[in-house]
């Protein structure tokens, strides 16, 4: 399954490319991929290129720790959610969004050093699991690797990108996609709301408004999404989700890409660009009046 969380990264990257990064894309990628004697069909490889079109301009943990690095932001802890508020999740709906969240906490409080945290909010994902009848991903085995990596943040991240992906295959296989939407609405929610929590000194802020501003694509295709579903659970989360597209309307995304170099040797050929954000202070503040709202009333 680690190979399934670097496919999707793959697909994360082909998506777009951003801040200066570069892609590279091989010719070896068959709607049909054979990963540990497993097949994931070309119906699954669609769910996760669809995942991946709503995550892919999320900032990943490292570019989040370099932001905190060069803007001297600050990570507050308590700006996540309640690991112990698992008991008040009393739908399935509900339920797999707050699983979202959760995994969201994970990969902070994995990367930042919170390792008590993190075990907190690992117990708290793998209750909601349970309560949403999610079998064998959060195994004793996969409790027992996070022990064991606790000090290790590149297999803690590994290991909490795994347990996602082996989640959403599940619900993709068990053919139960409300779940596996709203625990991706979640998720996503929950890595915009830490965003706009950061705190940093003053002068440094428009980096943070840059990455949020980074997230108008995929607040797009989130929407699309979730409409897809046709379920009725997502109307007022819509409703919310659509105000924010309005207000995110006014922040511009300048695209521009280079020529492309291939290297017949390896056969690979890499992609170059640069994304160019442009957001005001009034957009940034009104983006993140909206977010607070809107990941508090799902954790609730």
């Amino acid at each position: 399954m680690k190979e399934i969380f670097y496919f999707i990264i793959a697909l994360s990257v082909i998506a777009c490319s951003g801040d200066d990064k570069a892609i590279v894309l091989t010719p070896d990628i068959s709607s049909e991929i054979q990963i540990e004697d497993e097949i994931i069909s070309a119906k699954q490889i669609k769910e996760l290129k669809n995942a991946a079109k709503v995550v892919y301009t999320l900032p990943s943990p490292v570019e989040m720790a370099d932001i905190l690095h060069e803007t001297k932001a600050v990570y507050d802890v308590y700006v996540l959610n309640d690991p112990d508020a698992i008991d008040g999740y009393v739908t399935d709906f509900k339920r797999a969004m707050n699983l979202g969240v959760y995994f969201a906490d994970l990969s902070f409080t994995s990367l930042f050093d919170y390792a008590q945290e993190a075990m907190k909010f690992m117990g708290a994902a793998q209750a909601m699991s349970d309560e949403l009848n999610i079998q064998g991903v959060f195994t004793e085995d996969l409790m027992m690797r996070l022990e064991e990596n606790m000090s290790n943040k590149d297999s803690l991240i590994d290991i909490v990108g795994s347990a996602y992906l082996d989640t959403d295959l599940y619900l993709q296989d068990n053919e139960r996609p409300v779940v596996a939407k709203a625990i991706l609405a979640g998720a996503w929610l929950e890595g915009l709301y830490i965003a706009v929590c950061l705190k940093t000194d003053s002068g440094q802020e428009r980096q943070i408004w840059q990455k949020v501003g980074e997230q108008k694509p995929a607040l797009g295709n989130l929407v699309r999404l979730l409409e897809d579903c046709k379920d009725d659970q997502f109307d007022s989360l819509l409703i919310d989700l659509r105000s924010l597209v309005k207000t995110f309307e006014a922040v511009k995304l300048n695209y521009q890409s280079t020529k492309p170099v291939t290297d017949k040797a390896l056969k690979r050929t890499t992609l170059g660009g640069s994304l160019n954000v442009l957001i005001d202070e009034n957009t940034y503040n009104q983006i993140k009046a909206q977010i607070k709202v809107l990941r508090n009333s799902i954790t609730e």
